[in-house]
């Protein structure tokens, strides 16, 4: 037999295994690339230019250092009399990670040092330690803890800071417990959360709180691409002394939210959660509230190059403002992520938070917008640059302003 014969021969042998490739190998292909799950820009491997973290054993160590120079036309954010000021910052970040087959801890540490130019008052250090760890304490239950200890700086662009010449320092510490039990598509559980805020700054004593929040989680599974989740809380709000108006802003308050997260197509992630809080204030000049409450969030893969991500949040926060209970900070905030090529990341933000305040008259608006975009050189060195315009509009008289705020800086990470 000629090989041409041989070729004609098996040409029907040819055609059935491409047959069963197609019907096989390539739907199996195609599902396996669907079932993949989408990552955001910022969120996607980068292969040569992600950091590897250093091993050790058990445990992979993630160190960044950055360096940056920020040109702010606005430094104490006042109406009139701007002062504009180059600031220096030193940040540091250290991430370490379990690489266990169970259980899992991580533990985070950033400690940032910003030194102004012609405002050394100014100059601050703010850091924070978060140990988190989970551990599967059997097929059907985990436990999670989580805790914090901070250093942290009120911006000035926020109301609750103090319109003093210092910055408004105050230390914070943090611990949360989780407890899930899933039955089938069921799962319930509690949690407990405590806070405490310690203010550094003299007379700033009516400042410090401590609140205590317990919850009952309960979740179900609908189905593969969404869950609902129910959980009844009640929360302790105790301050440490009354303001100087002699108003007790300690408070009782019990509540409720609803949600689900889902997603309305593949590259389409969306969650929500509603509810309610009753406050019941133990000073009788502060009338009993009930508000609502709401926390969400929106994910769209544009295309595999461009992620835009939405929040909304409205929730019941404690406030420093004298002859104040509390306030309802509403924020809606929007983020544009694109890859414009491989090294070469932008974003873009805008956010709006108003604060209104209970019993005094006062209200502000606040309007955050920015730009920023990172060059990444190797697995080692990125070099970032960061334009930022605030502005507030407020119902206190020499409370509004804007300012600019324009950074260049230089990132490494192993």
């Amino acid at each position: 037999m000629s090989v041409r014969e041989a070729l004609v021969a098996l040409r029907p042998f040819r055609l059935g295994v491409l047959l069963a490739t197609v019907l096989t190998g390539f739907p199996q292909a195609a599902l396996a690339q669907e079932r993949d799950e989408p990552r955001s820009v910022q969120e996607r491997p980068r292969g040569a230019f992600d950091a590897k973290g250093l091993d050790l054993g058990g445990f992979r160590l993630f160190p960044r250092l950055s360096v940056s120079e920020t040109y702010d036309d606005n430094v104490f954010a006042d109406e009139d009399g701007e002062q504009d000021d180059l600031i220096t910052s030193v940040t540091a970040a250290l991430l370490a990670r379990s690489e266990w087959s169970r259980h899992e801890l991580q533990v985070s540490g950033n400690l940032r040092h910003q030194a102004f130019l012609d405002n050394s008052d100014q100059d601050r250090t703010e850091y924070f330690i978060r140990p988190r760890l989970r551990l599967d304490l059997a097929e059907r239950n985990t436990l999670g803890l989580r805790a914090e200890h901070s250093r942290r700086v009120v911006g000035r662009d926020d109301p609750e800071d103090s319109d003093e010449d210092d910055p408004t320092e105050f230390n914070r510490f943090l611990s949360e417990l989780k407890y899930t039990h899933r039955f089938n598509r069921l799962s319930v559980g509690g949690a407990a959360f405590v806070r405490r805020d310690d203010f550094v700054s003299t007379g700033d004593d009516d400042r410090d709180r401590t609140e205590y929040r317990f919850g009952l989680p309960i979740g179900y599974e609908l189905s593969a691409i969404t869950d609902l989740k129910f959980e009844p809380f009640y929360r302790i709000r105790d301050f440490d002394e009354v303001d100087e108006t002699g108003a007790d802003r300690d408070a009782q308050a019990a509540g409720a939210t609803l949600g689900f997260d889902t997603e309305l197509t593949r590259l389409f992630h969306v969650g929500l959660e509603v509810g309610f809080i009753a406050n019941d204030f133990e000073d009788s000049r502060f009338d009993d509230e009930v508000d609502f409450i709401a926390e969400g969030n929106a994910t769209w893969y544009v295309t595999a190059m461009t992620t835009v991500k939405g929040r909304l949040a409205r929730r019941d926060t404690a406030t420093n403002q004298p002859g104040s209970s509390s306030k309802t900070q509403t924020t809606v905030a929007g983020e544009v992520q694109h890859e414009l090529q491989r090294n070469i990341l932008l974003l873009g933000v805008a956010r709006y938070i108003q604060d209104d305040f209970r019993e005094i008259d006062r209200t502000d608006d606040r309007a955050i917008f920015g730009l920023g975009g990172e060059y990444l050189l190797n697995r080692y060195l990125s070099l970032a640059a960061d334009y930022r315009f605030e502005q507030r509009w407020s119902d206190v008289d020499e409370q509004d302003f804007t300012r600019n705020l324009v950074t260049l800086g230089l990132r490494t990470k192993f």
